[in-house]
């Protein structure tokens, strides 16, 4: 089946054929290991006193930047470390809540999935983009919406090639510097369309969806905008604005790209009529998926446990402090099926890891020679 039929194949239709039992037994054993330690899956004390802090970090920046006085040099920190501020509340606050790891409490959920239209992007599209599409059809082309780029880079060996991505490995920094801005674009274009692209078809907005998306757009242009420029000139809003939005933008490449466009991790394609993954979905998940820097605590905190994107990508609805401690289940039972689980000792091995797939797909396939 090519690549192009896999596109317009409404998403809903693909399905994971085989069941080896590793679902069930990973599952069996992370409850027994939670219930045997007495531990909560979500509502975890942890979590809120790192939620509290966060949010501290996230309003003292801004709190310094509009009220602090300071000359442009410290500024123009305030702002990187206000980008910082803001890319930790989207990874650990608004990551866990919109997946339902947060609470056991839907409303909680919510609440905190709010965050993220406080930082611009939509929660809405957020949820089907990331949980449903990124989630379910982990590294596949066409159908997980986080391998899209619109042509800017080829991220998967089953992407057309353009000679431009010779040079990708090169320029991917620049592309991963706006990813920020896609997001609001997306959302408009989510919002007014209904779609990101013309195969990623989103469901209809309820009423309460839509007010929300303009409560939340509304509130980020206070934030952003309107009350800088109460301080700012306009030119120096802008530029804070700029470094803001590429600060979490790199972030979230550096954390989000170096889980699955890497190599071991796989890029399958659907197979047959109708079209399905001759695999066990969770097995598919941890083939396509990497863990990195599992040891670095600092990064595991800041980046909400995503360095550990196989268990999260297993266990999406449990708080992310517990996954350090489910690693090694996880691990264990992958060595018991024979699935290959994949890890970067360090955050530098994975980013070189990275830029060498890149480079690698950018390269010109062989049938094209």
């Amino acid at each position: 089946m090519s690549l192009s039929a896999v596109k317009q194949t409404p998403v809903k239709s693909l399905s994971f054929t085989k069941q080896f039992g590793f679902r069930n037994t990973v599952i069996q054993r992370v409850e027994a290991y939670l219930k045997e330690h007495n531990l909560s899956a979500r509502d975890v004390p942890a979590m809120y006193v790192k939620t509290a802090t966060i949010a501290i970090w996230w309003l003292g920046a801004y709190l310094l930047l509009m009220l602090g006085g300071f000359g442009w040099p410290i500024n123009l920190a305030l702002c990187a470390l206000f980008g910082l501020a803001t890319a930790g509340v989207g990874f650990n606050i608004m990551h866990d809540a919109i997946h339902g790891g947060y609470s056991n409490s839907t409303r909680i959920n919510k609440l905190f999935g709010f965050t993220l239209e406080v930082l611009g992007a939509s929660s809405f599209v957020w949820r089907h983009k990331h949980n449903v599409w990124h989630h379910t059809y982990t590294n596949i082309a066409g159908l997980d919406e986080d391998l899209e780029t619109h042509g800017l880079l080829r991220l998967t060996p089953h992407d057309d090639w353009k000679p431009m991505f010779r040079f990708q490995h090169w320029y991917a920094l620049l592309v991963y510097g706006l990813v920020s801005f896609s997001f609001l674009i997306r959302d408009i274009r989510v919002f007014f369309t209904g779609r990101a692209d013309k195969h990623h078809i989103f469901p209809k907005m309820t009423a309460s969806d839509r007010v929300l998306f303009w409560v939340g757009k509304l509130t980020y242009v206070t934030l952003m905008f309107a009350l800088p420029l109460l301080v700012f000139s306009w030119w120096q809003v802008l530029i804070g604005y700029f470094i803001v939005m590429c600060t979490i933008s790199l972030m979230l490449a550096a954390v989000f790209q170096l889980a699955h466009v890497m190599q071991p991790a796989t890029f399958p394609e659907p197979i047959g009529q109708p079209l399905h993954i001759a695999n066990e979905w969770a097995i598919h998940e941890v083939e396509t998926t990497v863990n990195f820097a599992p040891n670095n605590k600092w990064l595991t905190w800041y980046a909400g446990g995503l360095t550990y994107q196989v268990e999260h990508h297993l266990f999406p609805h449990i708080c992310h402090v517990h996954y350090p401690k489910l690693a090694p289940i996880v691990k264990a039972t992958c060595e018991e099926f024979g699935v290959q689980y994949n890890s970067y000792p360090t955050w530098i091995d994975a980013l070189v890891g990275h830029m060498r797939l890149l480079k690698y797909l950018g390269k010109r396939p062989p049938e094209l020679a």
